[in-house]
């Protein structure tokens, strides 16, 4: 036995059991979960890209063909390049550098909303994009900040599946192409249960882990005596957070600004009195459309509206949602040359006839761009009802022909848009973002539940309050 324990310490350098193991109540496959983070991001989706380009443990195709040739994957590359002048930056950084330079976030991104869109069509056997958009959908799902005992049992017999397929297409059951499955294939496996036994994934995974190595690294000041550094860093760290416990000083001592909710950053500013264009005029056909929207929402005809109308209004270059997307309208981008984001192009929602009810409505799902933000004074008279004397905030959208898809759930693509409308701007979902590939532009829709997640229930009197305008 101890010869046993020399050759451990000899060959290994393990001196005895892990401390942790004297803990009888501890689970330890339970108790350490994968890292989503590395298991995905930094392994499976990069890996998945060798396979597809032949670059992969020098392996071919085997029995099956789902290789794409290099002139393509020039294009692809080329498509996710001009995509991000597409996507707000609150997306993604730039991906004009090709994988090479790819990060985890990147490959997060891209394997998520971009491969789906532009690797369609491009596979000899449509199966392998199939294969694709499930593990697209698997990782949505791991990633999503709210997760039920269901759609965990669920998300086992999806990633059963999908590994399954795996071994079928890549690994193919030949002893030759074992190298096709690495131990971060096995790994999602065990994801499901460590989502059940731990939370969700981004409870667990290392981006805090290595944040906190980064904290750690910023007090080393000793190359000599690195450890002692680290040491003194974590014990004071310590003492303040006692400190704060104890005396209510978290927010005097937190070393992270917080904002309150419904605060502007420091890099946004509000001018109440200094519109982006304090006179505007509205060409004939806008008047036309705004004096639409009235009569519907007042069920007057659109002539007398029209006759009512303000023939003034104020600009507004740029709209934010309370805790969620700032959205630029495409007036503030002047001939379309500036180099910036385009963050654009919106969700929105409406209340249209339900035709199974009788007298019914639903709402149904539009994307567009958001041409102007205007500001219309109601004067004081009768004719407008409750709406006298009221300001009313409009949006100018131009919409896509997306037949009420939700591009949050499936690919929606569109070619052409339709006549410009104007309806509240109370209406705007989200921001989303644009991909265009091979004659057609797709839409990529972030509000399945994997952004700006809500901690806190809105306050009553603050539910219509959820748009604030700034100058652009």
């Amino acid at each position: 036995m101890e010869l046993k324990a020399r050759l451990l310490n000899l060959i290994h350098f393990v001196l005895g059991l892990p401390a942790l193991r004297r803990v009888g109540s501890m689970h330890h496959g339970r108790s350490t979960p994968w890292d989503f983070m590395h298991l995905s991001f930094e392994n499976n989706a990069p890996n998945l890209y060798k396979l597809w380009s032949g670059k992969y443990k020098s392996l071919d195709v085997g029995l099956e063909e789902y290789e794409i040739p290099e002139d393509v994957w020039v294009q692809i590359w080329q498509e996710t390049a001009e995509a991000v002048h597409h996507l707000p930056a609150d997306f993604v950084r730039a991906l004009g550098n090709g994988p090479t330079y790819f990060t985890a976030e990147a490959w997060c991104f891209w394997i998520v909303y971009l491969a789906p869109v532009l690797l369609e069509g491009r596979f000899s056997d449509p199966k392998y994009h199939s294969h694709l958009c499930q593990y697209s959908d698997i990782v949505k799902r791991c990633i999503g900040f709210v997760i039920t005992y269901d759609q965990i049992d669920e998300l086992q017999d999806r990633i059963i599946d999908w590994v399954r397929k795996y071994e079928e297409y890549y690994y193919q059951y030949d002893e030759e192409r074992l190298s096709a499955c690495p131990l971060t294939i096995h790994g999602l496996l065990h994801v499901a249960d460590d989502i059940r036994f731990c939370g969700p994934s981004w409870t667990t995974w290392t981006f805090w882990v290595e944040r906190y190595c980064g904290f750690l690294q910023a007090g080393i000041r000793s190359k000599r005596f690195p450890w002692a550094n680290m040491n003194n860093r974590i014990l004071r760290h310590a003492y303040l957070e006692q400190l704060g416990a104890r005396y209510d000083l978290e927010d005097e001592l937190s070393t992270v600004s917080s904002r309150k909710k419904g605060e502007l950053s420091r890099f946004e500013y509000i001018y109440p009195d200094s519109p982006y264009k304090r006179q505007h005029l509205p060409d004939a056909s806008t008047l036309k459309r705004i004096a639409g929207y009235f009569a519907a929402v007042l069920r007057k005809k659109v002539k007398n509206d029209k006759a009512q109308l303000p023939t003034v209004f104020q600009s507004w270059g740029k709209v934010r949602i309370v805790d969620g997307d700032s959205i630029r309208c495409m007036s503030a981008y002047g001939d379309g040359t500036n180099p910036a984001r385009n963050n654009s192009f919106i969700r929105y929602e409406l209340q249209v006839p339900d035709p199974e009810h009788d007298d019914g409505w639903r709402a149904e799902i539009f994307y567009g761009s958001l041409e102007e933000i205007l500001v219309c004074d109601l004067p004081q008279d009768g004719f407008w009802g409750t709406m006298s004397g009221t300001k009313r905030l409009l949006a100018v959208i131009t919409p896509c022909k997306t037949s009420g898809k939700d591009a949050a759930k499936e690919i929606t693509s569109y070619t052409q848009t339709l006549k410009p409308i104007v309806t509240d701007i109370r209406t705007i979902v989200a921001v989303v973002g644009r991909v265009q590939t091979r004659k057609r532009w797709v839409i990529r829709d972030r509000t399945g539940g994997l952004i700006n997640p809500k901690f806190l229930v809105d306050d009553e009197d603050e539910a219509d309050d959820t748009h604030e305008a700034t100058e652009s």
